[in-house]
């Protein structure tokens, strides 16, 4: 899209006007329709995966009473949840620009995230509750059996396998809510060594243990909700996305520009949208300046394949600089 009371091709002297450039990035795998089809594949591995830990666990909880083991399967039912909930967010995250969504719908991932982190911080919170009304009454814990053990065992092995696959997932494919789904999953490991260690206690006698047990496995819990909630929240108040010292140094290093301001970025981690202003000698004709800023645009999208849209406005060298 270009703006400018000036015309094409017109001569010199004649760019009296801003310029304004902008184009979206061309079809690039982080943006495509494969992208998007391997994040759900990655959520629809581990809410299989997650099913099976959950049912396990509250099985096996529900037949004991243990407060602990039940907490722990309440906390992967949430991740099972949260798989079934991503999936369709992702979906509607992957829609195409429209004439309300201008600049695509990558944020609803971001708010799909969000999301996630207070459904994790109301399990965490709940399970506090239970926790402290447990230890007040002075509830007494289920005997340890071999089967119990068996069964945390195992099922941290898999969360284990799941945390490591998403987080190496999430880093590849640059998602932010496989990034807050691998965060969730990984709590679920020390979670569950939290079990593990509050059952020991319960069989050599420390009552109380089952309780307390629980109660730290909700401060993990609520840690883990917290950091989700506010590393997405960053995104969606619109913290910048973009190295602005670097971005400087590339237009700068664009044949014809003699400066640039205003620099500013916004967006998603893998989708960020930049728009700059660049200084370019008045006497250019409109074409000329046009075609700087398409090189700019160039050298952007060449540096970093995160880059998604790039809108460059061109001014003639002694404007005054807006610094808005």
């Amino acid at each position: 899209m270009i703006e400018s009371k000036g015309q094409e091709g017109a001569g010199p002297g004649e760019l009296g006007q801003t310029l304004a450039v902008t184009a979206p990035r061309p079809h690039s795998v982080l943006g495509s329709p494969e992208r998007d089809a391997a994040v759900r594949r990655v959520l629809i591995i581990e809410f299989l995966l997650n099913v099976l830990v959950a049912t396990a666990k509250a099985v096996y909880g529900l037949m004991t009473g243990s407060l602990t083991i039940t907490a722990d399967a309440m906390h992967s039912g949430v991740d099972a949840g949260a798989n079934i909930v991503g999936i369709f967010v992702l979906k509607q995250s992957a829609e195409s620009p429209d004439s309300k969504h201008p600049y695509g719908h990558r944020k609803f991932e971001v708010l799909g995230s969000v999301a996630l982190g207070l459904a994790i911080g109301t399990v965490g919170v709940n399970l506090a509750i239970h926790a402290v009304r447990s230890l007040i009454a002075g509830t007494q814990p289920p005997e340890p059996e071999l089967l119990g053990v068996v069964v945390i065992v195992g099922t941290l092995v898999v969360n284990l396998f799941v945390a490591t696959y998403e987080a190496r997932k999430a880093k590849e494919l640059e998602s932010k809510y496989l990034a807050a789904d691998a965060a969730h999953t990984a709590s679920d490991v020390l979670v569950t060594l939290g079990v593990l260690v509050s059952y020991g206690a319960s069989y050599i006698g420390i009552t109380w243990a089952d309780g307390v047990g629980a109660l730290l496995v909700s401060v993990v819990i609520l840690k883990v909700a917290w950091d989700v909630i506010s590393e997405n929240l960053s995104v969606l108040v619109d913290v910048a996305q973009g190295d602005v010292a670097r971005i400087e140094a590339i237009v700068l290093a664009v044949e014809g520009v003699e400066d640039c301001h205003r620099i500013r970025s916004h967006g998603t981690p893998d989708a960020i949208i930049i728009d700059l202003h660049a200084h370019a000698n008045g006497d250019l004709s409109l074409r000329a300046s046009h075609e700087i800023a398409h090189k700019i645009e160039e050298a952007l999208y060449r540096d970093d394949p995160r880059i998604a849209d790039v809108t460059v406005h061109m001014e003639p060298v002694g404007d005054p600089v807006d610094h808005l």
